[in-house]
């Protein structure tokens, strides 16, 4: 390749520039730039490369984005993975983390701006099924599946840094890709977006945020760890770079992106531990007050004065004085407690056999 032509190519002229310093178990060896620049060049499509790409990115997030919109609304975790599949949001979350290792502030940017841009994508196909789907507005639960999106916790960023860290190594051994589709199911990406679209046509702003969260969890954590995968592997600007600063700043940005969202995963956190705690103290003391009788649900509001107890039960005997489940909840609670009892009788019923 001639000098002119390495200049018109961005990718191959900044590739041999950057010395590789990193050796990765896998590999052996430090990557060389001519294999370098041949990985990155799979995560950026610029010049004429760009539209058709472009092209294929929002076809696919406005296609992905309905399977899992259709999926959520369903209650399907089939459909949910499907949608999955089809997402394309892999290759630019690579190109972010390939970008930010090189120093590359030009690239970053557009990258970061082509994830965003299918986002709000898939949460407006969100809002359009969230309007269509008459199902949603019964007043009952939603299903389960848009729920699950919407509770995000340090589990969720623990996945995300290992499918990061995944999705890096795929990058590099690319003989590896096969193993690309799993990444995209193990990390949620379109359905939080799906999710985020429906709950706000419902005006559930707390779901909404959550999903949000979740979201944004899995984008920082992606893009941190495959960024460290990458520098392992001898990708990054470390040495023989004009624009080490650049490289600086945007490491250090996705660090403190990522402490920011674990922050309020950590809360989350935290608030799910002491609900469940809660809820086996209520569960033992029901138990204790009615043994007889079977636990269909219980609920425990912390929030509220006094605290404030749901129970569901049923049986085929009376129900107990629920003041004595309230007296029994204060004392293991230590504060006032109110309770709200439902109890569904079973009757019992049996006919001879009339040929007797």
């Amino acid at each position: 390749m001639s000098r002119t032509n390495q200049s018109a190519d961005p990718i191959r002229s900044a590739s041999p520039g950057v010395a590789p310093v990193g050796k990765l178990g896998f590999r052996g060896r430090a990557a060389t730039p001519e294999e370098r620049a041949r990985i990155l060049d799979t995560f950026f499509f610029e010049g004429h490369r760009r539209s058709p790409y472009l092209w294929q990115f929002f076809v696919l997030m406005v296609l992905s984005a309905m399977i899992a919109g259709f999926g959520l609304a369903n209650d399907s975790a089939a459909v949910v993975i499907g949608a999955m599949l089809v997402a394309p949001l892999m290759t630019p979350i690579l190109a972010i983390a390939a970008a930010v290792v090189q120093g590359w502030g030009r690239r970053t940017v557009e990258s970061l701006a082509i994830v965003v841009g299918g986002a709000l994508t898939a949460i407006l196909v969100g809002v359009v099924i969230g309007l269509m789907l008459l199902t949603l507005r019964t007043g009952l639960p939603l299903p389960g599946e848009i729920l699950a999106r919407t509770g995000p916790n340090l589990i969720d960023l623990g996945i995300a840094l290992a499918a990061g860290a995944a999705g890096g190594f795929v990058a590099v051994r690319t003989e590896a890709s096969g193993a690309l589709p799993g990444v995209g199911i193990a990390v949620a990406l379109v359905p939080p977006l799906a999710t985020i679209g429906i709950t706000a046509s419902l005006g559930e702003w707390d779901l909404a945020f959550g999903a949000l969260l979740l979201f944004a969890t899995n984008l920082v954590a992606m893009v941190f760890a495959a960024g460290l995968v990458l520098v392992a592997a001898g990708f990054a600007a470390f040495r023989g770079a004009t624009d080490q600063r650049q490289a600086s700043i945007a490491r250090s940005t996705v660090i403190v992106a990522l402490v920011i969202v674990a922050i309020p995963l950590l809360a989350h956190s935290w608030q799910r531990l002491e609900e469940r705690s809660a809820t086996a103290v209520a569960v033992e003391g029901i138990a204790e007050w009615a043994p007889q009788l079977t636990l269909a649900a219980v609920s425990v509001e912390r929030s509220a004065d006094p605290l404030l107890v749901r129970v569901a039960v049923t049986g085929d005997e009376p129900l107990p004085d629920p003041l004595g489940l309230a007296r029994l909840l204060a004392a293991d609670f230590g504060r006032a407690v109110d309770v709200d009892v439902v109890f569904e009788p079973v009757i019992n019923a049996s006919a001879p056999d009339p040929s007797d």
